[in-house]
């Protein structure tokens, strides 16, 4: 997947999960699952899982 498009998803990704909390719980509680729907590398989840993981600390 090209950087750009891939930066793209997870800015999407964090701003839907700033916005809606049940998304945002479901992230937390199971990053797996909700960012296995995503076609995104594993860096990029990884990156999602510790943004998601620094807002709830």
């Amino acid at each position: 997947m090209e950087p750009k498009k891939e930066a793209e998803i997870i800015s999407e990704i964090l701003l839907k999960a700033a916005s809606e909390p049940e998304f945002r719980n479901s992230l937390i509680r199971d990053p797996a699952d909700v960012l296995g729907r995503y076609n995104v590398s594993p860096q990029a989840k990884t990156i999602i899982a510790n943004s998601i993981n620094d807002l709830t600390q």
